[in-house]
């Protein structure tokens, strides 16, 4: 299948097209094609579909718009449009879409450039350019606009153009570029290089007048449109032009004397200060292209190029590297100056001394350099001008320092290595260094450790050692480096030996550490820069690091931070982003950060243990907060509000899909934290108001495993504190979740031992609730009269206490409890339970009934009923609607559809839950959808997806009680004879 972008929008499969039709799906694709083998989030989705405008129904018509572009694709299975947790992935091979197929001939093009090798830059860019249809995204203007890409593409197709005009002209063949270039320099009057090739082309063709003229009618539109004369190159073409004697120009007479040679203006130095490059450099390939590319490029101004990134990284490294490749463009010098702006034990140098390194370099006499910086700066830019000089500027503080040391003219560039981006400086290529790959990372401890070629017997034993080790040296090249010099150093201490050293992350920093390289110290560099400096906001970011040390979550948000620090959430906000720009946390997702892992290992040493005990403190407050929060937006009839502390008076009310974002941010966290503090004796209180608090969320979103494992370290640390009230939730909570797995005797067990606590209590409510959940329970295991006899004393309590939410809950169980025997009489409970709902205005409760009755009526063979009843409950508002409820109430749809032999709409439906389910990581839902999904195939006559459907839902539901398991061994048994 080959899809394409440069262009419209197109899909073609086997020579055929494959039409995507309407905007919004032929903008879906191009999102997912812009972001191909990368997860896409709903919200990005929904965003590029809908923008600011997105109706209430966008989710489901997205999942609609999913399912047409997969039959599109012929893709109904979802193997290559595939569902993730957040959202979908768009699987595609190298050779599937134009624009890799193009981004990678021009990268062959560039290398191939580099190494003067022209016939393979005219091979390469043909291949290229023969890609290029027309504009990236025609026919999607709006997605085009904010696509960043097909601004770079159109660059890239104007530079490949140039590109192969320089090589055919360097193999010799200018004749056939003129009609070319004459156009193109038409096109885009104001790029340069075009009319330099034409000039070229047409002095080498035996063109030379009409060379002049090209370049008088560049100088003119220069002027006209710029106010700016040609830059140096083109004049210099022009006076090569003019000097050298054209094809029919006649030689000078002997008589005319030649003119006298002007006197040789004295040579200034051409510096070579260049370092030795590192001995073991892997990798960066892209990177240095993107170097080379931009220091090089044609331009009227000096190039600059910033790479900046953590310490250890590797910028110095890449930065020399370039520098050396380029020594050959920069014939008047290179120079290289260490800043010092992160070196420990020494101080930032200032502008002046700076200044003063590079004057000296240049030839100005040690006297001679004035003390003003301004003077100073001003006569390094005159002793540059006109000279093709590199600066390479290593290791700068921030943009006051590099500033002066800029040159002014065309023909320098400088490469400028920083901590910190330094956005607001102009340059050409702004370059963000990330960690090396895992392969990368192998191989430089290999090689650096000279094991790669002696050992290689054993290391092919160590690869799963090495890459442990990788790992733990987070992929960071001068962790890598110290590692591989411990293992040089030590001809016999095994990967794992060493792998083991650095597993404790007390320990990991001590280790990292060999002679003057040490990860501690250059960290600790950039912090204690911060704490020192005279700015807030640098101090700030000091005292954020911090409470990340002390707080040691997955990640970090301006509004969580802004709680613990007690600031303002714009101050948290530029705090985190302070740090990003000191290269000590990275911007995982928007507005929300992360350390990499030496870094949080640093961090963890940063605070005593009462300023620990402090900030942790405050973070469980806030998180407790954010839980009862959540829970009043999620549950506004208030039953929760009744379990919980009311809202914090200082908190903005959430509104639903604001609370489920919250959730969603903050669930990985909330694990961690319950998880260090479960041993803290004066957490205890806290841990359990804090998960109670977020059980809403937890149950509308189905996330088991999460509420399973919190709530088994409340129970824990309930019973070692005594604390009854926190262990009967707790017990009561995993019931819960143990049932809507269908762990049903686990779940009696836990129910049964709650009922215990809440009677010793002396808690009617819970006691009522867990008298119901435990008569459902027993209804499941076939313990009629027993179930019978705990649902009617349930049913008393809540008629006497005047519980119509309870009653309703009752009433549904009792229901459920008749219906094997009497579906008619379920339906009577049923809808009792509805109504009873109604006066308390839960919509759980209304929902379930009203599936109930439909499941009823199947049992009745009436599936006309049972869909209308499945409708109905879909109509519910469900905004608060336990995610348990909504699943079985599709499910049932699925079969009601099923049986009418509508199995197209069985089987969309069905598809649009597995999507769901599946972002939601809904294991257990998952395994139910797939049975259902499993009979509509079959019915559909697709066996064979049938049967794999079903094996993958039997082991999904593998543990689990539910009938629905005992009916996929029939099936599977029955399809397999």
């Amino acid at each position: 299948m080959r899809f394409g972008l440069l262009g419209s929008l197109t899909v073609h499969d086997g020579g055929r097209d494959l039409p995507v039709r309407g905007p919004l799906a032929r903008t879906l694709l191009a999102v997912l094609l812009l972001n191909a083998d990368r997860p896409v989030p709903l919200d990005a989705l929904t965003d590029a579909l809908w923008g600011a405008h997105a109706p209430a129904t966008a989710e489901a018509s997205l999942r609609n718009l999913v399912s047409r572009l997969r039959r599109t694709l012929d893709d109904e299975r979802g193997d290559r449009l595939r569902a993730t947790p957040a959202g979908y992935r768009l699987h595609l091979t190298d050779d599937e879409l134009d624009t890799r197929l193009f981004d990678a001939a021009i990268h062959r093009a560039r290398t191939a450039r580099h190494q003067h090798d022209h016939a393979t830059v005219r091979a390469e860019t043909a291949t290229a350019l023969g890609l290029w249809r027309d504009d990236p995204l025609t026919g999607l203007a709006e997605l085009a606009h904010r696509t960043p890409q097909c601004a770079q593409w159109r660059e890239h197709r104007l530079q490949a153009l140039e590109w192969r005009h320089d090589a055919e002209l360097a193999l010799g063949n200018p004749q056939v570029l003129i009609p070319d270039l004459t156009a193109l320099t038409a096109e885009h009057p104001l790029r340069e290089t075009f009319h330099l090739q034409l000039i070229r082309a047409l002095d080498a063709a035996g063109h030379r007048a009409r060379a002049l003229i090209a370049y008088q009618r560049l100088r003119t539109t220069l002027r006209e449109e710029l106010g700016a004369e040609p830059g140096p190159a083109a004049r210099e073409l022009h006076r090569t032009l003019l000097a050298e004697p054209g094809p029919a120009a006649a030689p000078a007479p002997a008589s005319t004397p030649a003119p006298a040679p002007a006197p040789a203006a004295p040579a200034r130095p051409a510096p070579s200060q260049l370092p030795t490059p590192a001995a073991h450099f892997i990798g960066r390939d892209t990177q240095l292209a993107h170097l080379l590319d931009a220091l090089t490029a044609p331009a009227d101004r000096p190039a600059v190029a910033v790479v900046s990134g953590m310490a250890g990284v590797g910028k110095s490294a890449l930065a020399v590297r370039t520098a050396h490749r380029l020594r050959d463009a920069f014939p008047d010098g290179q120079l290289f100056l260490n800043l010092h702006g992160a070196t420990p034990g020494l101080t930032p140098l200032t502008p002046l001394a700076a200044l003063t390194t590079l004057l000296r370099a240049l030839g100005t006499a040690p006297g001679t350099v004035p003390d003003d910086p301004g003077a100073a700066a001003a006569l390094l830019r005159g002793a540059l001008a006109g000279t093709r000089t590199l600066l390479v500027l290593d290791d700068a503080a921030g943009l006051a320092q590099v500033r002066p040391l800029l040159p002014a003219t065309p023909g320098c560039a400088v490469l400028v290595t920083s901590r910190s981006p330094l956005p607001a400086l102009d340059a050409a290529l702004h370059l963000r260094l990330d960690t090396l790959t895992e392969r990368e990372s192998i191989a430089l401890v290999e090689r650096a450790a000279g094991r790669a070629t002696a050992d290689r017997t054993v290391l092919s034993l160590e690869q799963n050692d090495l890459a442990r080790l990788v790992h733990l040296c987070g992929r960071l090249p001068l962790a890598l480096r110290i590692a591989a010099a411990r293992l040089a150093a030590r001809r016999h201490l095994p990967v794992r030996g060493l792998a083991d050293r650095l597993t404790d992350p007390r320990d990991r920093l001590d280790e990292l550490e060999l002679d003057d390289l040490s990860i501690r110290r250059s960290l600790a560099l950039s912090h204690e820069s911060l704490r020192a400096s005279p700015r807030a906001t640098d101090r700030r970011a000091a005292d954020a690091l911090l409470a990340i040390g002390a707080l040691d979550l997955p990640a970090y948000s301006a509004p969580q931070l802004a709680a613990v620090l007690d600031l303002t959430p714009a101050r948290a906000a530029t705090a985190l982003e302070r740090l990003t720009e000191a290269a000590l946390l990275d911007e995982i997702r928007p507005d929300h950060y992360a350390p990499h892992d030496l870094v949080r290992d640093y961090a963890r040493e940063l605070p005593d243990p009462e300023q620990r005990h402090r900030l942790t403190r405050t973070a469980l407050g806030w998180y407790r907060d954010l839980g009862i929060r959540i829970s009043h937006a999620l549950d506004p009839t208030q039953h929760t509000a009744r379990l919980l502390l009311p809202p914090p008076a200082d908190g903005e009310p959430l509104d639903r899909d604001g609370a489920l974002a919250l959730g969603n941010e903050e669930c990985e966290n909330l694990v961690v934290l319950v998880e260090q503090f479960a041993e803290e004796p004066w957490a205890a209180a806290e841990l359990s108001t804090l998960v109670r608090g977020f059980f809403t969320y937890l149950r509308t979103r189905g996330r088991v495993a999460e509420t399973v494992r919190l709530n088994e370290i409340v129970l824990r640390v309930a019973r070692r504190a005594g604390d009854p009230t926190a262990e009967g939730y707790a017990l009561g909570d995993l019931a819960g979740t143990k049932f809507a797995t269908d762990r049903y005797e686990d779940a009696l067990t836990l129910i049964t031992d709650a009922l215990a606590v809440w009677r010793q209590v002396g808690n009617p409510e819970r006691e009522r609730n867990a008298l119901n959940n435990r008569g459902l329970l027993l209804s499941h295991l076939g313990r009629t009269e027993e179930a019978g006899a705990a649902l009617e004393e349930a049913l008393e309590l809540g008629v006497r206490a005047g519980d119509h939410r309870g009653q309703a809950v009752v009433l549904s169980a009792l229901g459920n409890l008749v219906e094997a025997e009497s579906p008619h009489r379920a339906i009577a409970y049923h809808r009792r339970s509805i109504e009873a709902g109604r006066r308390c205005d839960h919509p759980d409760t209304q929902m379930a009934g009203l599936t109930n009755i439909g499941f009823a009526h199947l049992k009745l063979g009436d599936p006309v009923a049972a869909l209308h009843h499945f409708d109905l409950a879909t109509a519910v508002p469900n905004g608060n609607v336990a995610w348990i409820i909504e699943l079985e109430t599709w499910r049932g749809r699925i079969e009601a559809l099923r049986r009418l032999r509508r199995l197209d709409e069985a089987l969309d439906s069905s598809r649009r839950m597995l999507d769901r389910v599946a972002a939601d990581q809904d294991g257990h839902g998952t395994g139910m959808i797939e049975h259902a999904h499993g009979l509509v195939l079959r019915d559909l006559g697709r066996h064979a997806e049938a049967l794999a459907v079903w094996h993958t839902a039997l082991t999904r539901l593998t543990g689990s009680d539910h009938p629905v398991v005992a009916e996929l061994r029939a099936l599977l048994a029955a399809e397999s004879a």
